[in-house]
């Protein structure tokens, strides 16, 4: 895979594209990851564990805030399910507790349309509680008035480079993720 050749194109056509560049920080800030439980151990984590499928595993099986031992327990689960661990990938559990806004932004032609909820719960759960919408400079507002400016900065330079791109983020209400004074984690960027 070539990076030059996607930002050439400057869009994300499939999953495959968009976790080489996740992989490699593209995308900016985000949470610690692992790429497996021993990763984890390694790195001497003590928090909360969420669970995502990568490589075609639907997103139902994807789990939140596990402790260490959960974070086992499903692994073995879903390799009696016939998924394997290395079709799994691992984050620091995010605190929800301070969730201001999430959702997907798009940028068409400087036009910014926003859906997003701020339910205190991971994205998707937060979306099926509640799912709102906002165009225009209403939805400029909400970011502007939600994302610290360097998280604001950063994802104006995603739009520069993806103009046409699905932007998937949560802003906190404290500084996260593994950059310095960002309070936005950007989940996904998009165009499948």
């Amino acid at each position: 895979m070539n990076v030059k050749e996607i930002l050439r194109n400057g869009e994300i056509n499939n999953k495959k594209e968009y976790y080489f560049l996740y992989g490699m920080g593209f995308f900016g800030n985000r949470p610690l990851t692992w790429n497996s439980i021993d990763e984890i151990i390694i790195s001497g984590w003590k928090g909360g564990i969420c669970i995502r499928g990568s490589k075609g595993i639907p997103r139902i099986k994807s789990r939140y805030n596990l402790t260490l031992k959960e974070t086992i327990d499903y692994i073995n689960q879903l390799k009696k399910e016939g998924i394997p661990p290395e079709k799994l990938t691992f984050n620091q559990s995010m605190p929800d507790e301070h969730l201001i806004i999430q959702g997907e932004v798009v940028r068409d032609y400087k036009n910014y349309s926003l859906t997003y909820t701020t339910i205190k719960k991971p994205m998707n759960r937060g979306l099926e509680e509640e799912t709102l919408h906002a165009e225009g400079i209403k939805a400029l507002f909400l970011l502007k008035q939600n994302l610290f400016p360097s998280s604001y900065d950063d994802l104006q330079i995603l739009f520069d480079i993806f103009s046409d791109s699905v932007i998937e983020f949560s802003s906190y209400d404290i500084e996260v993720g593994n950059l310095q004074n960002r309070n936005t984690i950007i989940w996904e960027v998009r165009n499948y």
